[in-house]
C-alpha cells in the first residue's frame, strides 16, 4: 500500500485554508503549501497567505521559503514536498497538501517527470516558439489532428499540457492518449471545494477589495523594490496588475478591477483543471457549511484504511 496524502484544492476564495486547518486539528495533520506564489517571503496579502492566527498552531510547510527575486519551479516543489511529506509520515502525522495550483498537486500525486529533471528537447523549444507566433488555438489544433483523444481531454488554453502531449508523440511515435498511465506516488484523497459561480465571483471581488484595504499596494511596492519589475514572483495575480499604478500610467480603480477580473478567470481555470485532471470529491461549504461533517467522515474512513 502506498503512503497516504490528503489533498485539498479548488478555486481561489473558496475556503481551502480554513478547511485544511480544521481537518489537521481533527486528524493530527500537518499542512504542506501547494500554492505557486505563497512560497515567496513578503508576499502575504496578495497571495491570501494564512496568518499565524489562522494557522491555529497547526504546522505549515513550504511557506516563505524563497525571496521574490528567486525563480521557483514545479520540479523544485515536487522534490521539496516529497521530502517534507516523508518527514510528516515519520512523525506519524497526516500530510495535508493544500493549494489552488492544480499542476503542483498533480505532479506530486502522480510523481510526474518534470522539466528541470531533464533538459527540454529541441522540439519542445520549437513548440514554444510556435505558441508565441501562432497562438494556443493553432497549437491545440495540431494535437487534434495527431491525437483526437488527447485533444478532447486537454483544454485549448492548457498550452503546457498541449506542448507536452505533442512532444511525447514526436519522441515516442505513439499517441499521447496511448502512453502508459503514470503510477501514482501516493494514496491521495483529493477534496475539492467549490460553490455557485455568482457567489464565488462575489467572494473574489470582496477579497480583492479587502487586500487593497489591508495594504496590497505597499506590499507590491516592496516586492518591486526588492526583486525588480521583471521578477517571476510579480507574475502573480494581484501583483502584475498593480505595476501600471506604481508607474503612474493607470488609476488604482482600474488596476483593482483588473485583479478582480483576472482572479475570476483564474478561478474558472482552476475548476476546469481539477475537474478534468484529478479524481476530486467536491463539496460546497459556502452554501452548505454542514457538509464539513461529510468531508470529515470521508477523510476519516479513507485514513483508517491506509498506511504511512
Amino acid at each position: 500500500m502506498q503512503p497516504q496524502v490528503l489533498m485539498i484544492g479548488g478555486p481561489t476564495a473558496v475556503g481551502k485554508t480554513a478547511l485544511s486547518v480544521q481537518l489537521a486539528q481533527a486528524l493530527n495533520g500537518e499542512i504542506v503549501n501547494a500554492d505557486a506564489y505563497q512560497i515567496y517571503r513578503g508576499m502575504d496579502i496578495g497571495t491570501a497567505k494564512a496568518t499565524v492566527a489562522e494557522r491555529a498552531g497547526v504546522p505549515h510547510h513550504l511557506l516563505d521559503i524563497v525571496t521574490p527575486g528567486e525563480p521557483y519551479t514545479v520540479a523544485q516543489f515536487k522534490r521539496q514536498a516529497t521530502a517534507v511529506i516523508a518527514e510528516i509520515h515519520q512523525r506519524g502525522h497526516l500530510p495535508i497538501v493544500v493549494g489552488g495550483t492544480g499542476f503542483y498537486l498533480n505532479a506530486l500525486r502522480l510523481g510526474l517527470p518534470l522539466g528541470g529533471e531533464a533538459p527540454p528537447s529541441p522540439y519542445r523549444q520549437q513548440l514554444h516558439a510556435q505558441l508565441t507566433t501562432r497562438g494556443p488555438e493553432w497549437l491545440w489544433q495540431q494535437l487534434l489532428v495527431q491525437d483526437p483523444q488527447a485533444a478532447e481531454k486537454i483544454p485549448v488554453g492548457n498550452s503546457r499540457r498541449v506542448i507536452r502531449a505533442l512532444e511525447v508523440i514526436a519522441l515516442t511515435g505513439r499517441p499521447f492518449s496511448q502512453q502508459p498511465e503514470p503510477k501514482p506516488a501516493y494514496d491521495a484523497l483529493v477534496v475539492g471545494l467549490t460553490t455557485e459561480r455568482a457567489q464565488l465571483y462575489a467572494r473574489i471581488n470582496a477579497r480583492v477589495e479587502l487586500m487593497v484595504r489591508s495594504g496590497l499596494v505597499p506590499e507590491v511596492r516592496r516586492v518591486v523594490a526588492l526583486a525588480g519589475p521583471d521578477a517571476q514572483a510579480l507574475k502573480a495575480i494581484g501583483y502584475k496588475e498593480m505595476l501600471p499604478y506604481l508607474a503612474g500610467t493607470a488609476t488604482l480603480a482600474t488596476c483593482v478591477a483588473a485583479i478582480q477580473q483576472h482572479s475570476r478567470q483564474y478561478a474558472k481555470r482552476q475548476l476546469t483543471y481539477f475537474r478534468h485532471q484529478m479524481p476530486t470529491h467536491w463539496f460546497d461549504l459556502i452554501a452548505a457549511p454542514n457538509q464539513y461533517q461529510a468531508i470529515l467522515t470521508l477523510v476519516s474512513k479513507w485514513f483508517k484504511k491506509g498506511v504511512f
